[in-house]
C-alpha cells in the first residue's frame, strides 16, 4: 500500500474491511470512509436477506459503523434502529468502540424493485419512520436522537440525523452492490465540517456534492480503497491520514448473556418456563445461535435469582 494511503491502526491490505479517519481543508473537515464488504456479507449469510433487504441493511450497517468512529472507551456501545411501514418493517445495528457490529431486520424476505436495472430502490422497502441513535458512552444517561426518516435511502437518514440531532453539518454516502448472489462490495464515506469552518469550506464541499460525485460502489469496482475515496472527493492535496481500524459482523451472544436475559424475566416467569420437562431453547437475533436450557438449568438459575 502507498504510504501516503495508510493510516496508524489499518490493516496493511486495504481491502480488508476497515475504517480510515482524515483531516482535510486546513483542519476545518473531517473524513472518514469504510469499507465493510465482507461485514455485509457475514450479515447476508447469517440472516438470509433478499436483494433488498441486503441493500438496506447493508447501508445501515455501514452507516452506523461511521457514525459510531468517535467512540473511544472500552465499553462503548451505540445501537441504531429504524422503525418503519415499508416491508422490512425495521432494522436493528449494535457497535462497539472496537469496530464490531451485529445487526438484524425485522423482516428478511422484503420484495426487491430497481429503480433500473443493477439499481435497487432501497426507499421502497424502508418507506416512512424513524431513525434512531442511542450512545452508551460511560455517562450516568445513554445519548438518545431521534429524526423522522427523509427518503428510506439511508445514507440521506444519516445526513439528516447528524444535522438535525447532533448539529454536525455532514454528507454521507454508502453503497451496497450484489452480484451473483454474494455482495461484491459494500462501503461508503462521511465527510463533517469541524468547528471553525468558513463559509468557503461550506462551498466547497456543497460543490463538491452537487458535482456528478461517483457511486460508491463504482469507486470500489474501479479498485479504490476508503482512503482513496476520500482523497477523491475532498480534492485537498494537504489531507491528512489521521487513523484507521478493522471493522468485522461479530456477534457477542452466549449462554450466560442468554441467562441473564432470562433472570431478568423475574421470578414467576422463570419459575413458570422451569416446569417445562423440554426445558427453553433461546436465539439470538443478530447470529441465530440457539441455546438450550434444561430444567435443571432454569431451577439453577431460579436459585441465582
Amino acid at each position: 500500500m502507498e504510504d501516503l494511503y495508510y493510516a496508524p491502526g489499518m490493516p496493511l491490505d486495504d481491502k480488508e474491511d476497515h475504517i480510515v479517519k482524515a483531516i482535510a481543508l486546513k483542519g476545518h473537515v473531517k473524513a472518514t470512509a469504510i469499507r465493510s464488504t465482507k461485514a455485509v456479507q457475514r450479515m447476508f449469510e447469517i440472516h438470509n436477506t433478499t436483494a433488498a433487504a441486503t441493500a438496506a441493511l447493508g447501508r445501515f450497517i455501514t452507516g452506523s459503523l461511521l457514525i459510531a468512529e468517535n467512540m473511544k472507551n472500552e465499553d462503548d456501545t451505540q445501537t441504531t434502529t429504524i422503525k418503519c411501514d415499508g416491508p422490512i418493517h425495521g432494522m436493528t445495528c449494535v457497535c462497539d468502540s472496537h469496530g464490531n457490529v451485529r445487526a438484524y431486520p425485522v423482516e428478511n424476505d422484503v420484495p426487491t424493485t430497481y429503480y433500473y436495472p443493477g439499481k435497487i430502490n432501497v426507499s421502497e422497502a424502508v418507506g416512512k419512520g424513524s431513525l434512531t441513535v442511542i450512545r452508551d458512552i460511560g455517562l450516568r444517561d445513554p445519548f438518545v436522537g431521534t429524526v423522522e426518516l427523509v427518503s428510506g435511502e439511508i445514507a440521506e437518514d444519516f445526513t439528516y440525523y447528524l444535522a438535525a440531532s447532533e448539529q454536525t453539518p455532514s454528507v454521507v454516502a454508502l453503497g451496497v452492490l450484489l452480484k451473483d448472489g454474494h455482495v461484491e462490495h459494500a462501503g461508503g464515506f462521511m465527510v463533517q465540517l469541524m468547528p471553525g469552518h468558513t463559509e468557503e469550506d461550506i462551498e466547497y464541499i456543497e460543490k463538491r456534492v452537487n458535482g456528478g460525485f461517483p457511486e460508491v460502489t463504482f469507486l470500489m469496482e474501479e479498485g479504490l480503497s476508503p482512503a482513496k475515496m476520500l482523497d477523491m472527493f475532498i480534492g485537498d492535496p494537504e489531507i491528512t491520514f489521521m487513523s484507521g481500524y478493522p471493522v468485522a459482523y461479530k456477534c457477542n451472544c452466549s449462554k450466560e448473556r442468554m441467562s441473564r436475559g432470562i433472570a431478568a424475566l423475574g421470578r414467576t416467569e422463570v419459575k413458570g418456563l422451569a416446569q417445562d420437562k423440554e426445558g427453553i431453547t433461546t436465539e439470538c437475533h443478530f447470529c441465530n445461535s440457539k441455546y438450550h436450557f434444561s430444567p435443571e438449568d432454569l431451577e439453577k438459575l431460579l436459585e441465582e435469582i
